[in-house]
This record gives structure tokens, C-alpha cells and sequence, in this order.
């Protein structure tokens, strides 16, 4: 089998059937060589030397790594294949407060990446374009580039009022149930949705002591990013069908009348909206993205949704992002790292 090769089926395939769902896909998972490069990535990550709950490390499983992916392969064409819990532990963030992070166990963070393998193409072909984090050929570069460009707007349309919008202890909130329905809409394969659902609901060790993954997916597993991506990306349909739809004759008319336009980026669980109408336009949006999210079992954080407007500059992905004038007395996105 050719890897790459098969993931650039299933993305033509996705793009080729946008509403379809497919229907074959845990047998990647037990093929040999799916899990062999699902093993290779993971084995040239930083964390390799890192151990969950069970204490063993790449090193360890590479000790007898033809007789591991044979016992991983065969739990999986077995369907006896069961995560443990991950190792939580906490991180410094640059506001002094703490991040948790859950380490899941070798065999657990191969069988993960064997996932994403899987499940990243067909998503990959239609996820929004203005989604930028934890994608292939993306980066918070991109966003903060794609944000500079709208600063200034179109044919003098100017973008005054920035919502920026942070989901409540997102990777944490996930509604399991939700989620997985979510995933259905792309994948028929129920053998593919029980073994997500088994890692959601996997636990989590902490000092000793066990709790229950009820909600969220915790953060430092590898296929968490992909799946905070693939529920978020009914919030990206959501501001596409509402408000970035029109085209630049429709934009100019709505100025015209009085209404303003929307530009939406997110990276992840943040995003940033901007919006050339009035201040209570700006507002209105931000309760009505609140409104949708709610539906999806989300909350926005009431400390870090904010309505600014752009010469009082924001901070999006550890950046401070502002409008101001430039040496020739034109408008100018500027951006402090």
C-alpha cells in the first residue's frame, strides 16, 4: 500500500462527494503499513521520550517493534484494542496561569495518528477556508496574514469594529455525542466511530487519581486537533451561510444601505470577526455567534470575547494586530509579536 497514495484518493474522493459518507475505512487501521507510518511519525516526534500512565516510552515499544505493531494490528482486527487513560499534567502559560495536557501511551498515540491518517483527508476537502489552525500547510502565519490583508478592506471599505471570540474551555466542552454525529456526516464506518468514541471516554489519570472523560477531548492527543476542527466546522458553515456569502457587488449595495459586511478567521477555538458596520452591528453579531454555539453546547468566554474597535488593537494567537497610519498617511495593518 502507497499511504500517500491512498490519502490523496480519499480526498478526491471527498471532494467528488461533499455529502456523502464513507464507508470503508477501519481496514487502513489494520493494515500493516498504515500503521507502520502512523508509527514513523510518531517516532520522529518530540514527545516520543515522554511516558503515559503505563510508563513506557517509544524506546520501549521500539525495543520489539516488529512483535508491537503485530499485537497492535491484531487488537484492532480483533476490535479488542482499548485506550487507557491519559496522563495529565499541567504546563505554564505566558499569563502565569496553568494548561492541561494529557499524554496519552504509545500504543494509544499510534493508533491516534493512524486515525488522523485516515480521517484528515476526507475533511481536508471541504473544511472552510478561513479555518487556519492544526491543518496541513497552515499556520498562524497565515491567519495573522490573512487578517493583515482585511484591515484595511476593499474599494475604501474600511473594517472598524474586531469581535474577538474565545470559546469556553473548548477542548474540554466537546459534547461527545454531538461530536460523534458530527463525524457520521463523513463516515459510515461504525468500527471507525467506536474506537473514537472509546478514546473520548478513555479517563484521565492525574496525580493517582482517575476521572471520567464525560465531555472534551483532551489536549496533547493527536487526534484532538483534527476533531476540535471537525466540530467547529459547523460554526465556519454557520458565518459562511450568514455572512460570507455575498458577492462584492452584494457588499458594496449592503454599504449602501446601510448594513455592514463580516471578514471571520479562526484558529482552533479562537477567531476573530471583523465588521465595517456600526458598533451595535458588531454587538449584535457577537450575541447571535454566542446564540449559535450554544446550539452545539458551546459557550463563548465572557473574559475574552471582547468588541474593540481596530486603532485600540486585539490579540489573536500571541500577536497584538492593530490599524494605524503609515509614513505616506495611508492605513496600515500593523502586527507586534
Amino acid at each position: 500500500m502507497d499511504v500517500g497514495e491512498m490519502q490523496r484518493k480519499l480526498r478526491q474522493w471527498a471532494t467528488e462527494n461533499p455529502e456523502d459518507q464513507y464507508r470503508d475505512l477501519y481496514s487502513l487501521l489494520c493494515h500493516e503499513t498504515w500503521l507502520r507510518v502512523a508509527h514513523h511519525s510518531v517516532n520522529t516526534n518530540q514527545g516520543r521520550a515522554t511516558a503515559g500512565i503505563d510508563g513506557r516510552t517509544m524506546s520501549h515499544f521500539n525495543g520489539d517493534l516488529e512483535g508491537n505493531l503485530a499485537r497492535l494490528r491484531e487488537a484492532l482486527k480483533a476490535k479488542t484494542f482499548e485506550p487507557m487513560p491519559v496522563r495529565r499534567v499541567y504546563i505554564p502559560k505566558s499569563n502565569g496561569k496553568q494548561r492541561p495536557i494529557g499524554i496519552p501511551t504509545i500504543d494509544d498515540r499510534i493508533v491516534q495518528e493512524a486515525l488522523r491518517m485516515a480521517l484528515e483527508p476526507l475533511w481536508e476537502a471541504n473544511l472552510s477556508r478561513h479555518s487556519y489552525g492544526f491543518r496541513p500547510n497552515r499556520s498562524t502565519y497565515d491567519a495573522i496574514a490573512s487578517l493583515g490583508k482585511s484591515l484595511i478592506g476593499t474599494s475604501g471599505h474600511t473594517y472598524q469594529w474586531v469581535i474577538e471570540g474565545d470559546i469556553a474551555s473548548y477542548f474540554d466542552t466537546i459534547p461527545h455525542r454531538r461530536f460523534i454525529k458530527a463525524v457520521k456526516k463523513r463516515v459510515a464506518d461504525r468500527k471507525i466511530r467506536d474506537v473514537l468514541w472509546t478514546f473520548l471516554r478513555a479517563g484521565v489519570m492525574c496525580q493517582d487519581h482517575y476521572r471520567e472523560t464525560l465531555t472534551g477531548t483532551p489536549q496533547g492527543g493527536i487526534i484532538s486537533p483534527l476533531a476540535a476542527n471537525i466540530y467547529l466546522h459547523q460554526c465556519d458553515q454557520y458565518m459562511e451561510s450568514t455572512y460570507l456569502h455575498f458577492t462584492s457587488i452584494q457588499r458594496v449595495r449592503r454599504r449602501k444601505q446601510g448594513q455592514g459586511n463580516v471578514l471571520y478567521v479562526r484558529y482552533a477555538d479562537d477567531s476573530v470577526v471583523l465588521c465595517n458596520g456600526t458598533k451595535a452591528e458588531a454587538h449584535a453579531i457577537k450575541e447571535e455567534l454566542r446564540g449559535f454555539l450554544s446550539t452545539l453546547g458551546l459557550a463563548l468566554s465572557e473574559d475574552k470575547t471582547k468588541v474593540t474597535h481596530i486603532t485600540e488593537s486585539f490579540d489573536f494567537l500571541g500577536y497584538r494586530v492593530m490599524r494605524s497610519i503609515g509614513t505616506k498617511g495611508k492605513m496600515i495593518p500593523k502586527v507586534l509579536g
